[in-house]
């Protein structure tokens, strides 16, 4: 059964905060969970040594117990106490009492964890096992990558194919893939008419239609901005007008995979 965990500055605010001497300053760190057995064990342990700091702490440093907290590259939770400000120094500032705070670690069944201590101050060090959960705080991490949303979704789509059974499964298709309304159109003017009457949000075009080609109804799309894409079941056959060249082009029979990647790479284009 998974341990229960708790949030390690609340748990350093409770235990500390009942201090007698001055007060003990909780410093901001990474938002970390301990495991309950872990605190268990700390919670006696950190009373001692901020009783003992803030007792002979260094006269300098105004007798008063700060606190600090980190991941170390091994995934183990280091504590250190100090007596005075540790945020303007690079280790930890203060004077502790080392049998004080060994006697408490060598008790039975506390050897999870360890305690360094110094004239500077204290380190305890809680293994990784005990490290319910951690996250940084201080640093501003990359965001987590997200799918990209499908071009489709909530469009209405302009559909140019003269092949009607074709068209018919390509149409359901997309309304499968989250497309609101689908306009077929056979041809290059019915496709003009259509565009005229209401804009689609994008469009797909097979590029030949009979004795023609729909090169046409790309260019009046490429005018008013709408993002668009070529199919085609002729390969690299194709001879493109230099201002459609950079067009995406996907191969039939139609594939949702394909058409979805090619309709987003336009619609970025078109952003």
């Amino acid at each position: 059964m998974k341990s229960a965990a708790t949030d390690l500055e609340t748990f350093l605010q409770s235990t500390l905060g009942t201090q007698a001497r001055r007060g003990a300053r909780v410093l901001s760190g990474p938002t970390i969970a301990l495991d309950v057995r872990a605190t268990a064990v700390l919670k006696p342990v950190l009373q001692e040594i901020a009783s003992d700091i803030a007792t002979h702490g260094c006269p300098d440093r105004g007798g008063d117990v700060a606190v600090r907290w980190s991941c170390d590259d091994q995934g183990r939770c280091v504590i250190e106490l100090s007596n005075g400000n540790v945020a303007e120094t690079s280790g930890i500032d203060g004077c502790a009492s080392a049998g004080a705070v060994q006697m408490a670690f060598n008790r039975p069944g506390d050897g999870m964890i360890s305690c360094e201590t110094s004239e500077q101050g204290a380190r305890i060090i809680v293994p990784a096992r005990y490290v319910a959960d951690w996250k940084q705080s201080d640093v501003r991490s990359a965001p987590p990558a997200v799918a990209p949303a499908d071009p489709l979704e909530g469009r209405s789509v302009l559909v140019v194919e003269d092949q009607l059974i074709i068209a018919l499964d390509l149409e359901m298709l997309l309304k499968e893939r989250g497309a609101v309304a689908v306009q077929l159109s056979g041809s290059v003017n019915d496709a003009l008419k259509s565009i005229e009457a209401e804009r689609p949000d994008i469009a797909i075009l097979d590029v030949n239609l009979g004795s023609t080609t729909s090169f046409p109804v790309a260019r009046e799309l490429q005018r008013l901005g709408i993002p668009f894409i070529f199919a085609t079941g002729y390969g690299n056959e194709v001879e493109f007008p230099p201002e459609l060249k950079s067009v995406p082009l996907v191969a039939k029979p139609y594939c949702m995979k394909k058409i979805s990647e090619a309709l987003l790479s336009t619609c970025k284009a078109h952003a």
